[in-house]
């Protein structure tokens, strides 16, 4: 059993699907993707499609939470992005995903 088995509690075909980087992301550059947010998204049953298209046509702008933290929504999914991973390699790194539910508006 690898380590990625040992994270996710899934097969690691699972992850041999799954694109973890991604260069040229339209105001974030070179992206990364944690084994964090890979076993969340196979948790939750996030499809990879789904995770994608929020990552790289969000429908909002990014949405600062912190000196070193956005998130991008798209289609009741939010990604968590730091901006400012340590250690630092050059890429912002995607923390986690999860769905999220839309809040009830007063009128």
């Amino acid at each position: 059993m690898t380590a990625r088995d040992e994270i996710a509690g899934q097969p690691a075909d699972w992850f041999g699907d799954m694109q973890h980087f991604f260069r040229g992301v339209r105001g974030l550059g070179k992206v990364a993707v944690s084994r964090h947010a890979q076993a969340r998204m196979q948790a939750d049953g996030i499809p990879f499609a789904a995770f994608e298209k929020a990552l790289l046509e969000p429908t909002r702008p990014d949405v600062p939470d912190g000196p070193d933290v956005i998130w991008r929504e798209r289609d009741g999914l939010r990604i968590v992005i730091l901006t400012n991973p340590t250690p630092n390699v050059g890429a912002v790194l995607v923390k986690t995903v999860f769905r999220v539910e839309r809040q009830a508006r007063g009128i």
